[in-house]
């Protein structure tokens, strides 16, 4: 276990803001490394995708490299639990279907306590990931077990299918984020023990000249909002933000986003403490941020560089509201960082006890709500830190 004390970066980057505003509050946080229990069963190296606070306690999601695979497995799911951040139990996973004790945890989400899990991993003829959701049994001992949820195979995969994305939590259930041949597509559910597929709804569906493509959703007090960007024919260079919202995560509206000059993408959205909400994503080579209010979005604030080489593709890996502020992880294409503002406007640097390189089993998440918890995995088995903003 190390103690990491580790100040945010003070400087202020400039673009994006006016000369005269004034410098974000210093956040200093305390890093304290937790180890994370080797599962039962096979052996192998941990990967670490995703975390929450949820119920009683904290969640951490991935998978098991095998050190043995077979010709027909080379992972299984993995899950974690702690009700402080100090302590953590590997967490049963009874997954039955084929897909579900090969799937990678990748996204969790809480809802009125409990959560809800997205795996996948890619195979069959094809390739593709095949796509397996996960919700805990607490009946049984200690902190219950993962069970898989069986499902038809158009349910996220078939001839209309195109991606599935993260899972967010709200009062009322749990929404995933993904795109259908014709637009954007969600799977809502109140029980995660069963998702229904919204495909081809009016709000979604891409009208013959935009193609869209969703990123993610949230919460946003009374209602759904899901980001991503899109182009118009012949502007496919020029990508602008897009959102849609929907009471119910059954019938969807479009949302008009300020469209700045250059190629944008929206990633991630959450709630900031006064309501507005927040989005993130990339604009014209760097990251940026878009705010919504009662008048609807504003231009978005820059901050931050993409990298003038990759090594892996430039996204955001996570937004999350924490004691430290509105925490932002971002790849870079060449290595993950974390960001930290107070209000959507004036962004800082946070410096980590690692920033992995961008490969494809490395990742840094930041969790949060009533504490700070951040996950990395620079593909040495993944690395879990307690963080005590401090001041």
């Amino acid at each position: 276990m190390r103690n990491l004390a580790l100040a945010a970066a003070a400087a202020l980057l400039l673009a994006g803001c006016t000369p005269d505003a004034a410098p974000p509050e210093e956040v200093t946080v305390q890093w304290v490394e937790k180890q994370l229990p080797a599962p039962s069963g096979a052996p192998g190296r941990n990967v670490l995708r995703d975390a929450v606070e949820c119920g009683d306690g904290w969640w951490v999601v991935g998978a098991v490299f095998l050190d043995e695979p077979t010709e027909t497995r080379d992972t299984r799911p993995a899950a974690w639990f702690s009700p402080d951040r100090e302590t953590w139990t590997s967490v049963p996973v009874d997954a039955r279907t084929y897909w579900g004790r090969r799937a990678i945890l990748n996204s969790v989400a809480c809802s009125r306590d409990r959560v809800a899990i997205v795996g996948a991993r890619s195979g069959g003829a094809h390739g593709n990931p095949r796509v397996t959701t996960f919700w805990l049994d607490d009946s049984a001992a200690d902190v219950g077990r993962l069970v898989d949820v069986p499902t038809t195979f158009v349910q996220y995969g078939g001839v209309s299918a195109t991606n599935v994305g993260p899972v967010s939590g709200g009062p009322e259930g749990w929404l995933i984020v993904g795109n259908r041949t014709s637009g954007p597509g969600v799977w809502v559910t109140d029980d995660p023990r069963g998702f229904t597929r919204v495909e081809a709804e009016p709000g979604l569906t891409d009208d013959g000249d935009l193609e869209s493509l969703a990123q993610a959703g949230g919460w946003a007090g009374d209602e759904w909002v899901v980001v991503g960007g899109g182009a118009r024919t012949g502007r496919h260079l020029e990508q602008a933000p897009l959102a849609w919202s929907s009471p119910d995560g059954l019938s969807w509206s479009p949302e008009e986003m300020p469209d700045d000059d250059g190629a944008q993408d929206v990633h991630r959205v959450a709630q900031l403490d006064d309501g507005d909400l927040l989005a993130v994503g990339l604009s014209e080579g760097r990251f940026a941020a878009w705010l919504r209010d009662d008048d609807g979005w504003s231009e978005p604030v820059r901050f931050g560089e993409v990298a003038d080489s990759w090594t892996g593709a430039p996204y955001v890996a996570s937004l999350a509201p924490t004691p430290a502020g509105m925490l932002a992880t971002v790849s870079t294409g060449q290595r993950y960082e974390m960001w930290q503002t107070a209000d959507g406007r004036d962004w800082s640097r946070v410096e980590v006890p690692l920033e992995p390189q961008t490969a494809g089993d490395h990742t840094l998440v930041a969790a949060g709500g009533g504490s700070l918890l951040v996950i990395g995995d620079a593909g040495d088995g993944g690395h879990v830190w307690a963080g005590e903003p401090q001041g």
